[in-house]
Order: structure tokens, then C-alpha cells, then sequence
């Protein structure tokens, strides 16, 4: 289906915004005012989303729950029956590893940082409760297999797979606010690559406006499990035009005035 199309061709745009701010960061050889959490919170939602859309394609367990619960939507003798876009999967594999490349800059070019960049308490508290909801989901989903599917606390398999697809969701959609709440700090946009905001900001006007312009014929039950919702993509789109606004308007000529941190 086409919107499907587009949310990739929006990711693989995402990917090479990515590689542009790399480079950047490359040849200045300076991480000041790049957002730590940005790509942390992008690394552990794309990792989930892969996680979820190989177990949705690929476990026995998970087609025979979503076949019981959905018998009508979800035959178990059709092996397609689980919709899964392999050009989605591909996009969030490429994203899970510029992600790394990027992390990876932001720790040999540490000492370049300024007083407020680094890991947040606040993505820390995040990541580390979604990570402990996860294995208590985990742990309830598999109390009573394999003499039934049914899980401690009526969680099943299937619903630990499905609140980790959540937790990937409200990660994606709130990854630009650390960088926005940086460049806001600091009054100033320097670290952060023109390329990347434009190309991020094109990618996320392309996917939002193929949503809402172009109706899908397909019904809900046919929409690959490892597309993102509408309402992540408003919320990346809102805050990544803050993030546009702050670069060519804001901030823009403003010196960087914040000292640089401790390692």
C-alpha cells in the first residue's frame, strides 16, 4: 500500500539525515550541543521495534495467541496472516545502526560537551521502568507455559509483545524534545546539522501530510504490525518543526555560551 511506501521512503530520509549529522560531527570533531538522549531514546525504540516484528513473524506462540483472539483476522493456517512490511524492518534495522555510529561519536568526542549534555535522569528513569515493566510483562506472559498460554495475571504472551510495541512508541514520538530542551538551554543550535533538521523535518512532512491526503483501501487488520501510528509521527513532527524554528530563526547566529562539561 502506498502509505506504507511512504512511511519508509520517510525513514530511509531519516537514515540519511542521520549520516549527515555524523559526518558533521566528524569533521568538526565535536559533539557541543548534540543531544545524548535523542539517540538513545531512537536506539532502544527502534531495537523494541525490531524485537516485536520478529516475534510477530517468526514465533509460534505469538500466531497461535493472536489466531485465538482474532480467528477471523488472523488464520493460523495462513502463514501471511501476520502483516509485516520487510521495507519497514529494513528502515528500523538501518536506524537501530546509525543510531550506534552516532552513540558511538558521542563518546570518543566526549570531551567536546557542554555542562547539560550527557544522559538524562529523565530518559535514565524512562528506559530503566519501561525495562523493568518489560520483564515483569515477560515474566507473567511465561508463568504457566508451556502446560497453557495463558499468563500470570492474564497476561499473555502476546500482550507482553504488544506493551513493548507501546513502550517503543512513546520513545519515537518524544525522542527530538531532549534536543529541543538542549538548543533552548544553551540559546543556541551549534553541534546540531542543518541537513539533519531539514531532511528529518521533510521526511516527517512527507509521511504526516501521505497520511492525511492519501485515504488506505486496506482494512485496519491488514496494516503491517510494525508500521508507526499516526499520532508518533504528529508529535515528531510538531516538536522537530520547534527544532526548525530554533535553527533558521531562534538561534540562529547565536555563539554557543555554555561551558564545556566534566568527563
Amino acid at each position: 500500500m502506498f502509505v506504507v511506501v511512504l512511511q519508509a521512503l520517510a525513514g530511509f530520509l531519516s537514515i540519511i539525515a542521520m549520516l549527515y549529522q555524523k559526518r558533521y560531527n566528524k569533521l568538526h570533531r565535536s559533539i557541543y550541543g548534540l543531544s545524548y538522549d535523542l539517540y538513545l531514546l531512537d536506539l532502544v525504540g527502534s531495537g523494541l521495534y525490531l524485537y516485536c516484528a520478529l516475534h510477530y513473524c517468526y514465533s509460534p506462540l505469538i500466531r497461535e495467541q493472536l489466531s485465538k483472539r482474532f480467528p477471523l483476522f488472523y488464520p493460523l493456517n495462513e502463514a501471511s496472516s501476520v502483516p509485516i512490511s520487510s521495507s519497514l524492518f529494513l528502515k528500523d534495522f538501518f536506524v537501530f545502526f546509525c543510531c550506534l555510529l552516532v552513540l558511538r561519536q558521542l563518546y570518543y568526542y566526549r570531551s567536546t560537551k557542554h555542562i547539560y549534555q550527557g544522559i538524562s535522569i529523565t530518559s535514565t528513569l524512562f528506559v530503566s521502568f519501561f525495562v523493568m515493566l518489560g520483564i515483569f510483562t515477560y515474566g507473567c506472559s511465561i508463568f504457566n507455559l508451556p502446560l497453557k498460554d495463558s499468563g500470570k495475571f492474564g497476561v499473555f504472551y502476546l500482550d507482553h509483545i504488544n506493551y513493548l510495541w507501546v513502550m517503543a512508541n512513546l520513545l519515537k514520538s518524544f525522542k527530538y524534545i531532549p534536543q529541543m530542551s538542549i538548543n533552548w538551554m544553551g540559546c543556541s543550535t551549534i553541534g546540531l546539522s542543518s541537513k539533519y533538521v531539514v531532511i528529518s523535518f521533510f521526511a516527517e512532512f512527507i509521511d504526516l501530510v501521505g497520511r492525511l491526503l492519501i485515504p488506505t483501501s486496506a482494512s485496519f487488520y491488514k496494516l503491517p504490525f510494525n508500521s508507526t501510528p499516526f499520532w508518533v509521527k504528529l508529535v515528531q513532527f510538531i516538536t522537530l518543526l520547534v527544532i526548525l524554528f530554533q535553527v533558521q530563526y531562534i538561534y540562529v547566529g547565536r555563539k554557543p555560551r555554555l561551558p564545556k562539561g566534566k568527563l
